[in-house]
């Protein structure tokens, strides 16, 4: 009954935050922020379990691998949330800050994958590691984490590239390329073999508290309630670290490329960590890559093509440290085939660093 009392929970956070959205957040004092921040937290967390339950269940009514039902249907499902701020920001953003903020959301969205998002996974297994519930390392199918991290190598170089020539032609192939090559990557992935063991639970939520059947439609729809959770507790959690950020007087390039893509990353951290505590790795690990596949074509192409797509040192130090996370996890499973936690852990490392340049760019 614990999950059924959550769900009615967030039906009524959810409710209030819809009432309540749009107050003077940026005159509200520290205590209304961090009240509202731990809501939309709570919002976004609840619709991760509705989400990854759902998305668990549609694979496997479609006989798909774990690792295509995580590259593809949970990391696009979702990337929706930071997809859609570089939209907005370039729709009904201010003249003069728009472009700034969405080309920083893009950038910034891929970064916090590849370097927090790894961290917290290799602090889940590390940490369930010394509880003695499993082994310290992940365990993910090879082959397809190797397709999946030498595609976001690839991805990121033509990013760097293009983002090194300042040329409105170079950014239009840059988005060209990257467009065809995800088109390749998805009829790709689709083709993932399962591995032996992989099975997928039949604990669907809706069926067991709300008596719907399990069957596609029914699947779907609570996959669909739990991204609509996702997407309110998203927005709620920017609305309020955005005003916690101006509050305390950070600057554009942080809130950008730092603090909005933290908050929006949510959904993909939390569901890979709840697969993570279920011993499903390839879930997990493929939720974050495939995310990050797909934000590093779709939304960078969005920018390449409908911004003036110009980098300064931050941005292309970040797009480095993805490339240098992301080898570094290549490498090791083509040594071996589990990925050990301080290999993840390295991701967090990676952030401090870039953080402490952000902060102080003298340093």
């Amino acid at each position: 009954m614990k999950k059924y009392a959550l769900f009615l929970v967030l039906v009524v956070f959810f409710s209030v935050s819809r009432l309540l959205s749009g107050l003077p957040v940026y005159s509200s004092s520290y205590l209304f922020i961090a009240g509202f921040l731990f809501l939309g937290m709570l919002i976004t967390l609840g619709g991760c379990e509705l989400f990854s339950n759902g998305i668990e269940g549609l694979g496997g009514k479609f006989n798909l691998s774990h690792a295509a039902t995580g590259s593809l249907l949970a990391a696009i499902g979702t990337a929706l949330p930071e997809t859609l701020i570089p939209i907005i920001a370039l729709l009904s953003g201010k003249p003069g800050q728009k472009e700034g903020i969405a080309v920083g959301a893009i950038l910034g969205a891929p970064f916090m994958l590849g370097t927090l998002a790894m961290f917290f996974l290799g602090l889940t297994v590390l940490l369930r590691g010394f509880l003695k519930k499993r082994k310290a390392e992940l365990a993910p199918n090879v082959t397809a984490l190797k397709f999946e991290t030498g595609y976001i190598i690839f991805a990121m170089a033509v990013i760097f590239a293009a983002s090194l020539t300042g040329s409105r032609k170079a950014d239009a192939l840059a988005a060209f390329l990257l467009l065809g090559s995800y088109i390749l990557f998805f009829s790709r992935t689709l083709k993932h073999k399962a591995e032996e063991n992989e099975q997928y639970d039949e604990d669907f939520h809706f069926g067991l508290y709300l008596g719907f059947p399990l069957r596609r439609r029914w699947l779907a729809f609570q996959a669909a309630v739990g991204l609509l959770f996702m997407l309110e507790g998203a927005k709620l959690f920017v609305e309020y670290i955005s005003a916690l950020a101006l509050k305390s007087g950070a600057s554009p390039l942080m809130l950008s490329f730092l603090i909005v893509p933290f908050a929006t990353e949510f959904p993909e951290k939390f569901n890979s960590i709840s697969w993570t505590l279920k011993n499903k790795d390839t879930l997990a690990l493929a939720n974050v890559t495939g995310a990050m596949v797909f934000q590093a074509s779709i939304p960078v192409s969005i920018g390449l093509i409908f911004t003036r797509w110009a980098m300064g040192r931050a941005e292309l130090m970040g797009i480095l440290m993805v490339i240098l996370m992301i080898s570094l996890i290549r490498i090791t499973v083509s040594f071996r085939t589990k990925i050990p936690f301080w290999i993840l852990l390295a991701g967090g490392a990676l952030y401090l660093v870039y953080l402490a340049q952000a902060i102080m760019p003298g340093i």
